[in-house]
């Protein structure tokens, strides 16, 4: 992805949004399906016996989802698929694209386990998955294996779960720090440090070293989560809900634990939808909440911070002093609790590691589109109306206009 952003003219990248999309999916199908893919090929182009590419199959999915679930149970409109409207034929045939593709990674998995290739390959999710099942089936523990379709229903979810969101979190995360050269060069240093000139780079070494770039990402995720709501349904006749009394003082007044609080009591069966946007961005919790700042996020020798809520300011060499300082009450981006994201590590990763590898070779800068030149104030402020102006576009919190976003990246 590097080299191709590398060789556009001007360093212009006017397609950066559906380019981490690519990087995500080649991650997610590498690390979950076995299955390794060129950049320039791979899950963007049709794959043999395919109209749609595995990526467009996928995001047509996600853009319509609730179109999709409705349609996956009706499976007798394939017989009169030519009468139904564009839309919905297009739809239908991305369904269909996509369940083959899933058909041909589990036949292709098995092909492999016969032939005990996967005793010298590293496993991975689907083979997992069939093993387990598989296993369960010969020892007579019928309850415990999954059907064909119930494994192709989990890789859906992981999916669906792994693949926009984090694509989505590094399109942001780049665009905002093309925006912001200082807190760019902040992430260089320490890249820098930590990487050097070491080709050979080992997770163990380098992952626990890189906090400023998951300081990126988190602050990317308090501001433009891919999920902004979580649904929760109170179990239980008379659920307490304790809440602080906001009438009791400024919303902005830092927390105290003499703070007034209510009680709700809450019937059993009622829906509940957790707003996780408004918590990260409550002034209580989070000076200055609309600012990005990944600062925030670490503390450093020099002046010091005692919490996320103290935004860090240190310029000085990066080391191994600094802290990654954990998450206050009320960011929850993976949810929390027993229902936490089992992919939250596999994204952090994912994400510490395209970002690195991206700001080790490149300088990012804003654009605009075209061939006009402008100076960087105007292409900041243009990179930063098509960030903000965001909505759900399917399951997740988009870029209302991606194909507007230009980022410039220039080899260092």
């Amino acid at each position: 992805m590097l080299s191709q952003w590398l060789s556009q003219p001007n360093g212009k990248i006017a397609n950066m949004v559906d380019d981490t999309r690519v990087i995500a999916l080649h991650v997610l199908t590498s690390a979950g399906f076995g299955i390794s893919h060129d950049y320039h090929g791979g899950a963007r182009l049709p794959a043999a016996g395919h109209k749609l590419s595995h990526r467009d199959s996928l995001m047509t999915l996600l853009n319509h989802l609730t179109t999709t679930i409705v349609l996956g149970q009706m499976p007798w409109l394939e017989s009169i698929r030519s009468l139904l409207p564009k839309h919905l034929q297009h739809v239908k045939q991305a369904i269909n694209e996509f369940d083959q593709y899933m058909d041909e990674m589990l036949a292709t998995e098995r092909r492999l386990m016969a032939q005990q290739q996967q005793n010298s390959a590293k496993p991975n999710l689907i083979s997992t998955l069939i093993r387990t099942s598989d296993e369960a089936n010969s020892e007579g523990q019928t309850g415990l294996r999954l059907t064909d379709q119930e494994i192709k229903g989990n890789l859906f979810i992981f999916n669906l779960a792994g693949h926009d969101t984090t694509a989505n979190t590094l399109a942001y995360a780049v665009a905002l720090l093309a925006a912001y050269p200082e807190i760019q060069d902040w992430v260089v240093e320490e890249v820098d440090a930590v990487l050097g000139e070491d080709e050979d780079v080992k997770y163990e070494t380098v992952f626990p070293k890189l906090k400023r770039v998951l300081a990126v990402m988190y602050e990317t995720l308090r501001l433009y989560g891919p999920v902004p709501t979580q649904p929760r349904e109170a179990l239980h006749a008379n659920t307490p809900l304790t809440i602080t009394d906001q009438s009791s003082s400024s919303p902005s007044s830092p927390p105290s634990k003499s703070r007034p609080t209510k009680t709700i009591l809450i019937p059993a069966g009622v829906g509940l939808s957790l707003n996780i946007h408004a918590s990260h961005t409550n002034p209580s919790t989070f000076p200055n909440p609309s600012t990005w700042d990944p600062k925030r996020w670490i503390k450093s020798p020099s002046p010091p911070a005692s919490s996320p809520s103290s935004p860090a300011t240190a310029t000085g060499t990066a080391t191994e002093t600094d802290d990654f300082l954990p998450p206050p009450v009320g960011y929850f981006p993976w949810s929390s609790g027993p229902r936490i994201c089992p992919g939250m590590k596999f994204a952090q990763v994912e994400f510490v590691a395209v970002m690195s590898t991206v700001l080790r070779g490149a300088r990012l800068l804003p654009g605009v589109k075209g061939d006009v030149d402008v100076g960087f104030e105007d292409a900041r402020r243009e990179v930063l109306s098509v960030v903000r102006d965001s909505e759900l576009v399917g399951p997740t919190l988009s870029m209302k206009r991606p194909e507007d976003l230009v980022v410039r990246v220039l080899g260092r």
